[in-house]
């Protein structure tokens, strides 16, 4: 079932975060929390993932949780997975760049 517009479908399983819908400003504090579960789950060593497939819109709000959850990893990986929208914007404004430890990986699958 998707989620109606302006709302977000999270689940966790360990360091893999999956995201439905949309992360906007009234979104991002559940992104915020899965998110930093996720840094701390199993040994808190390996990379932290989330999987972009289903989302449809992320604002300025999710982009600044993604910084923050990648400023938290330090050396840790933060692997977004799947294309559209939220790669597009990532790549747009060069986040891969200002943070090397954000990774897109569109081939998911």
């Amino acid at each position: 079932m998707e989620p109606q517009p302006g709302q977000m479908e999270v689940s966790r399983r360990g360091a893999v975060v999956t995201l439905t819908g949309e992360v906007d400003m009234n979104t991002s504090d559940l992104l915020r929390s899965e998110l930093a579960l996720a840094c701390s789950s199993g040994d808190g060593m390996g990379d932290v993932v989330v999987d972009f497939t289903g989302l449809t819109f992320i604002g300025s709000s999710g982009l600044h949780v993604l910084i923050e959850t990648a400023a938290r990893l330090g050396d840790r990986r933060l692997v977004l997975l799947g294309g559209g929208w939220a790669a597009y914007v990532v790549n747009l404004l060069g986040l891969t760049m200002k943070f090397p430890n954000i990774v897109v990986d569109q081939d998911v699958g």
